[in-house]
């Protein structure tokens, strides 16, 4: 037995006893809390409100009024008066990552703006002798609409190799570093990733997707103890609640890191939100045969688990991505509105349209595999070549392997694809896992690739609705709550002020549904979650401030005040999750 195969029978046998745990609270008796003197906003099918809520055994005994549930009171029940605050099912964020490191590549430091840079690297250089590396982070934003190259790092530290991530997609190195991992001019472009280069062909230090492997290989490798893993992890996890979020769907783990992360659940599960794994498969271009051993050796398939910690779907990524960026496009990039002067489309005589991570043959096989053996599939499609192409793999597999109840999905969808491509995911009931905060956040990196329907039209919300499609919403952790993304649904407010696309806006009451009930039917979980209705789990929100009534462009600002899991509150007091504002010169 391989070790991915073990480590993950052994997550199975130790969730195996709780997958019996019914979802239907026992009726009989007295509520243990209930929460009254409220707005309760139901999302159930109706959109119904209701006035107070009892909880027993961390699920919904009754929904009603005030005097219908204050009826199932007894003496020990513990009675909580919400002043007339909204009570919504708790947010399901349909798309986060988290990792192991508290930063990524190892990183040690992390440079707030492009105007430190200087300082924060000659104070790093000055904390080890020369010739050791420098690895550090680049705050999101501003990294992803200005690299610098390997001539601007070289000025501010010559004597050390350094080594800049910008998320985990882009990166950027100076001369010695770009030395240490032996590119030049003649070094051959990877099919799934970029090299940037000078007009010369010499390396410019930036590199994305996979082309990062040139640096990762020689980079120093962090020492990780396991417990300092599922710190990292349990630090990144405890941001969610008080988001208001409930549950979270982590949109791609490695096989070998389950066993952490069941370490968490295990030892601190009560304080985090409920999670659903997706397994990330890396078929790319030569490695098909290994991501197909690593599905067979994983020896189960969607689903297994409890409710507070279970297996959802493999992922794969079809395209490049948004902040690079290098998201493949059926028409190429708009080079004219380039506002970065070493875009990648600068090696493609301005006819760049992205990069192709997965073959669409390799996405078939894998696949196609993973569907026979009962895995859900996500598929990564940022731009509308992608999407036209993940699509039409999943519509040969349906045909060749029916399934009614498969769910699988498209994350992100970016670029409004064409008509016809939109009609058969609808037909094909192929759900999309959005991320409405783009529209807001991600403009900035859109204004460096499209321009014109393409850049008014990115993000769509209004047309997938329209067509009959599926939505869930998540946020990508970037890290945005869900009430800017429902705010960002809405409006269509841009990092610039700019409303881009007021015809692809939604309304509220759609956006709560798709941060609640969406991201529940995309992990089986609609009959246990999602909406507060008898029988479902206990998880709630109570916000400062009603959604439904208040200014639209105000939804941001609204304060979580309590976080509920199985009926017991995991935050309490009143967060406003912060969001980027961009200062206007960029």
């Amino acid at each position: 037995m391989d070790n991915a195969l073990r480590k993950v029978s052994s997550l199975a046998l130790l969730m195996a006893p709780l997958m019996a745990f019914g979802a239907t609270a026992n009726q009989d008796g007295t509520a243990e809390t209930i929460y009254h003197n409220a707005k309760v906003v139901t999302v159930n099918d109706s959109f119904e409100i209701a006035e107070a809520v009892a909880v027993k055994n961390g699920h919904i005994m009754a929904v009603g009024s005030n005097s219908q549930i204050q009826a199932l009171a007894s003496t020990d029940t513990k009675l909580v008066d919400l002043h007339g605050k909204t009570l919504l099912p708790g947010f399901y964020d349909g798309h986060i990552h988290v990792g192991t490191g508290a930063r990524p590549f190892g990183a040690t430091f992390n440079v707030p703006t492009p105007d430190q840079l200087g300082e924060v690297l000659a104070e790093q250089a000055a904390k080890v002798p020369a010739g050791e590396w420098l690895v550090g982070v680049m705050n999101r934003p501003y990294c992803h609409m200005k690299m610098p190259n390997r001539w601007e790092l070289d000025a501010i530290v010559p004597d050390h190799p350094v080594m800049l991530a910008c998320g985990v997609l882009k990166l950027t190195l100076n001369s010695q570093a770009i030395g240490k991992a032996g590119l030049s001019k003649d070094t051959p472009e990877p099919k799934d990733g970029l090299i940037v280069r000078d007009e010369q062909g010499e390396p410019l230090g930036v590199l994305t997707m996979g082309a990062r492997s040139y640096a990762l290989g020689v980079i120093p490798k962090p020492s990780l103890s396991d417990e300092q893993a599922r710190e990292n992890l349990r630090a990144q996890l405890k941001k969610f609640p008080p988001m208001g979020v409930t549950s979270v769907n982590v949109a791609g783990v490695r096989p070998n890191e389950l066993r952490l992360i069941q370490d968490v659940y295990a030892r601190w599960g009560d304080e985090l939100p409920r999670a659903t794994l997706q397994i990330f498969m890396f078929p790319g271009y030569d490695h098909v045969e290994t991501s197909l051993a690593e599905i067979e050796g994983l020896g189960f398939h969607s689903g297994i688990g409890d409710q507070r910690l279970k297996l959802g779907a493999i992922k794969m990524a079809m395209d490049g991505a948004i902040a690079v960026p290098d998201f493949k496009t059926i028409e190429p990039y708009d080079s004219q509105v380039s506002f970065d002067e070493h875009g990648p489309w600068e090696n493609h005589d301005g006819h760049f349209d992205g990069v192709t991570v997965i073959p669409q043959d390799n996405l078939y096989k894998v696949g196609k595999r993973a569907h026979e053996l009962g895995w859900q599939l996500g598929i990564h499609t940022i731009g509308d070549a992608a999407a036209v192409q993940a699509v039409e793999v999943l519509e040969r597999i349906l045909k060749e392997s029916p399934k009614k109840d498969h769910r699988h999905h498209l994350h992100h969808l970016t670029i409004r694809p064409p008509e016809a491509t939109l009609a058969k995911i609808a037909d094909l009931d192929i759900i999309v896992d959005t991320q409405p905060n783009y529209t807001y956040y991600n403009n900035a990196f859109m204004l460096a690739a499209v321009s014109g329907e393409r850049l008014e039209r990115q993000n769509p919300q209004r047309s997938l609705l329209d067509h009959g499609i599926k939505i869930a919403y998540g946020s990508d952790g970037l890290p945005h709550g869900p009430l800017l993304g429902i705010w960002a649904a809405t409006t269509r407010i841009g990092y610039d002020g700019k409303v881009y696309g007021a015809e692809e806006a939604i309304k509220v009451e759609e956006a709560i549904r798709a941060y609640t009930q969406g991201p529940a039917y995309l992990t089986f979980d609609e009959n246990e979650r999602g909406s507060i209705e008898e029988g479902k789990v206990a998880d709630m929100v109570v916000l400062a401030e009603d959604p439904l009534t208040i200014d639209p462009l105000k939804l941001r600002d609204v304060a979580v005040e309590k976080t509920i899991v199985a009926g017991e509150e995991v935050f309490a007091g009143s967060h406003v999750e912060p969001y980027y504002q961009l200062p206007p010169a960029l």
